[in-house]
């Protein structure tokens, strides 16, 4: 869901932290159903990061894996 989110243009978080007994009541959640994750989507407020960003702020593989 979050590949297709960004694909369609949106940002993504997944939240793992929060209180599912407030979710259940504030969503109006049937007891059987116990929220376990949230996937929270929109628009961001921020720019895109360059796709390119990693070639220039990650080390070279070959400087950070040794052989022996």
């Amino acid at each position: 869901m979050m590949l297709m989110a960004t694909e369609l243009g949106l940002g993504s978080v997944w939240i793992c932290y929060f209180k599912p007994d407030v979710l259940k009541q504030g969503l109006g959640l049937p007891e059987n159903l116990e929220p376990v994750d949230i996937l929270a989507l929109g628009y961001s407020a921020e720019p895109w990061a360059d796709k390119d960003r990693h070639s220039q702020t990650r080390i070279p593989m070959d400087e950070l894996v040794q052989y022996k």
